[in-house]
């Protein structure tokens, strides 16, 4: 039984590549923020949502697949819950001992493994008759039909049989048959049919007697071993089975609940997520409406700045403007969107629409390490080149304050020449840049989008990124006079 909730089929081959240097990309864009709201204590959700986002989906077709089971999942939260919590209490199930040496041991054992897994599968069909007609979505009518289609009231009343007379190890009826030299041979284990008991009574026996022969029991327990040994095996496996059914259902909806754990608290704090509209990779049209810092609201715990975009035909996107204006921000909230856009889920904002990228890789200005066997620019550069290696056409690309450790000139070039043949082999770059060579040696490119951090009058910072052309200044006299001036602080 497959739950097929994340992809139509099982993880078919070429949908998702894991992400170049993924925990780099989860602390540069705040991810882990996100997966905690998810996650909501679960370490389960967290696991699956954390790897979910680095595992980009490539097809439009299993996006949408995903957004359709994400409908049922807004629409039937409780139900949702329900699943994922019956799927839960497989952490609540003893570890039982399966060994093929121990033979009486694992055949107890996972016949007590298979009583547990049974309930819980008639919890779960209990859910699927109660649930079906409220669901739409290719993946969970499949997979409450599926639950409807196999586990048939039939089907529970005879493993109920069979493991009601499989509870006593010690007492079960074993055939053999005589081989040569009158050696017993072909050991199974019988079912006890109605009848047994008088047939067994008319039959010859035979009874052990410890005090009389202490190996008489011993022979006897052989005995018992070598007719259940092929029946240990088939329940042994099955108890198995049920143990990964439970675990693949649970991490597929792991990551709904999440979805949900999100959306809502979200919701409460009056920010709008909104399905987004993938365009093909290498389509040149970005638009946006009220895209946020999703990490940032979470951690403020209340609504933040959202930015608008309506762009098409640019390749490259230069983000300057005032210190402390919003721009790492911005840049943030593209990235997360782009990965929550691209692993089916909602975003963070009002409107959403992107190219989807081949994979999405960040490089972001780090705090100096006393570690560092080397200088700043040096660490730059080979982290640089490790992240340029992993890119292909149709990738995305996040620069971050890059080559801000050397001087402007040296900086703006080493970065222009990077940036120029990234661009060249069809990698779609943002780049926040306080080097202003660097920004005015694209002035003449149609196909750069120039955008600034807005800064009023008054020196106000309002977190709005707006069009505009890069300035030879960042404004850094502002935050002095915030800092020093108006705090009557002395340099």
């Amino acid at each position: 039984m497959k739950a097929n909730l994340l992809f139509r089929e099982n993880y078919p081959g070429g949908q998702t590549t894991y992400s170049f240097a993924g925990d780099a990309l989860v602390a540069d864009l705040e991810l882990g923020r996100i997966f905690e709201r998810m996650s909501n204590g679960d370490k389960v959700i967290y696991d699956v949502s954390q790897d979910i986002f680095l595992r980009p989906l490539q097809t439009a077709d299993t996006i949408a697949y995903r957004h359709e089971v994400l409908a049922d999942v807004r629409k039937n939260p409780d139900v949702v819950r329900k699943l994922y919590e019956i799927t839960a209490t497989t952490d609540q199930i003893q570890k039982y001992f399966l060994s093929p040496t121990r033979l009486k041991e694992t055949f107890k054992n996972a016949v007590e493994l298979i009583k547990i897994y049974t309930k819980l599968l008639k919890n779960l069909r209990e859910v699927a008759d109660k649930s079906l007609s409220d669901f739409k979505s290719e993946g969970f009518r499949n997979l409450f039909t599926m639950l409807q289609k196999e586990l048939t009231d039939s089907y529970f009343s005879e493993v109920d049989d069979i493991i009601n007379e499989m509870n006593n190890v010690d007492n079960i009826m074993i055939s053999a048959k005589l081989g040569q030299n009158l050696l017993s041979v072909d050991y199974t284990l019988r079912r006890k049919e109605k009848g047994y008991w008088l047939r067994w009574q008319m039959a010859p026996s035979f009874t052990a007697d410890a005090e009389r022969d202490p190996k008489e029991i011993d022979d006897l327990y052989l005995r018992r071993d070598r007719g259940i040994l092929e029946a240990t095996g088939v329940l042994a496996q099955s108890a198995m089975y049920l143990e990964s059914f439970f675990e693949m259902l649970r991490k597929e909806l792991a990551f709904y609940v999440g979805c949900l754990n999100l959306t809502e608290k979200m919701r409460k704090l009056g920010m709008p997520m909104c399905v987004p509209v993938l365009l093909p990779v290498g389509t040149r049209e970005r638009a946006w409406h009220g895209l946020y810092d999703v990490s940032l609201a979470l951690t403020k715990g209340t609504d933040v700045v959202g930015n608008d975009l309506d762009a098409k035909d640019k390749r490259l996107y230069i983000i300057t403007g005032a210190n402390q204006g919003g721009k790492s921000t911005f840049l943030r909230s593209m990235g997360q969107a782009q990965l929550m856009a691209q692993c089916g889920m909602p975003v963070g904002a009002d409107s959403f629409t992107a190219p989807m990228c081949r994979s999405l890789a960040s490089h972001f200005k780090r705090e100096e390490d006393s570690f560092m066997n080397s200088g700043r620019l040096d660490e730059e550069l080979t982290r640089m080149s490790e992240i340029v290696d992993s890119l292909e056409p149709g990738s995305m690309m996040l620069f971050n304050e890059s080559l801000s450790s050397t001087n402007e000139r040296e900086g703006s070039e080493i970065l222009h020449q990077i940036t120029q043949a990234l661009v060249e082999n069809g990698v779609e770059i943002f780049s926040v840049t306080h080097l202003y060579t660097f920004a005015t040696s694209f002035a003449n490119d149609t196909q750069t989008q120039f955008l600034r951090a807005q800064r009023l009058e008054d020196r106000e910072r309002t977190f709005k990124i707006l069009p505009g052309e890069p300035l030879a200044t960042a404004f850094g006299e502002d935050l002095y006079q915030k800092i020093f001036v108006e705090n009557g602080l002395k340099m």
